[in-house]
């Protein structure tokens, strides 16, 4: 079982990785630009902007360093969260879920930290300089401290969010009846879980995306995160802490429902509740999960190769 969650949380996040990071790419530019000589006046302007100016492939840049991070990340998510509900004495309780959540956000925080740092700045780079070109980069300026900057803001960004991510889809996806949960559901809820666990965190990760790329091209203009708060609320208002809020609802829909479906479809593959070749109620035949997941990883390192 164990083997079971960290290979169908691999999977699913190479799917939502797949389907969202454009709109990750445009959340970090409005995030990061500076708000007294603004590049992009909104949330479509941006993404054309960039479509203009860089093609597809702008708005893939910097997905390799979340794609090769992604495998291990969602296999801890989902592995951690797994095994803390299985040894809670009520697993199946909204609480659990919750705790599980929690644990599990925190567990992944010291991949996340640094694979976020790179993928920041990789997308907001003027140059075309490669994940692994920009952790040398932060490792020789910066030392080993600078490879985890922000490792504290995005421990506080992760924890509220998994709990409000599981809970969400948890009590979104409970029936009466024990019947199986359709994929329409799942993909309803996976959609609106990632919403869910976005909106009450959003700030905090503004935070974060100013603190790790403060500091790129000259003197860092923040101590800490309190004061990258209190400065930004300062020099551009409460709107500061929603800047880039709109394409991150936007992509966190998509993602986290093609995420959720790929787990939830893998798991019961794994566990024995559906074949490769699945029999509609017509007798025709659904394609094969397998195959469905194999080529989404397929498709995701074509895409990773040319970013």
């Amino acid at each position: 079982m164990m083997a079971a969650d960290f290979i169908a949380g691999c999977i699913g996040g190479c799917a939502g990785i797949a389907v969202g990071h454009p709109f990750d790419t445009v959340k970090v530019h409005l995030q990061t630009q500076d708000a007294l000589n603004p590049k992009y006046r909104g949330t479509l302007h941006c993404f054309r902007s960039l479509l203009v100016k860089e093609g597809i492939r702008g708005l893939y840049k910097g997905m390799s360093s979340p794609l090769i991070g992604v495998a291990a990340i969602n296999a801890i998510v989902f592995g951690v969260y797994g095994n803390t509900q299985r040894y809670c004495s009520d697993p199946n309780s909204l609480v659990t879920h919750c705790l599980a959540g929690s644990v599990a956000g925190l567990v992944q925080t010291g991949i996340c930290s640094p694979m976020e740092l790179i993928k920041t700045r990789v997308q907001v780079a003027g140059n075309k300089m490669r994940p692994m070109e920009c952790l040398r980069h932060i490792y020789n300026t910066e030392g080993v401290r600078g490879v985890f900057r922000g490792l504290n803001i995005t421990a506080a960004r992760e924890v509220p969010s998994f709990a409000a991510y599981f809970v969400t889809y948890e009590y979104l996806t409970r029936s009466n009846d024990n019947t199986r949960t359709s994929t329409a559901t799942m993909l309803l809820a996976g959609g609106l879980a990632g919403c869910a666990s976005w909106s009450i965190v959003y700030p905090v990760d503004v935070i974060k995306s100013r603190l790790q790329v403060d500091g790129m091209n000259g003197v860092p203009k923040y101590k800490n995160s309190w004061d990258c708060c209190r400065k930004g609320i300062a020099n551009e208002g409460l709107g500061f802490l929603t800047r880039g809020l709109t394409p991150t609802l936007i992509r966190a829909f998509p993602t986290n429902a093609a995420c959720f479906t790929a787990v939830t479809w893998c798991m019961r593959l794994f566990n024995g509740e559906i074949s490769l070749g699945i029999k509609n109620n017509d007798n025709t035949t659904d394609e094969s999960f397998w195959s469905s997941a194999v080529n989404i990883a397929q498709n995701c390192e074509n895409t990773a190769a040319v970013a």
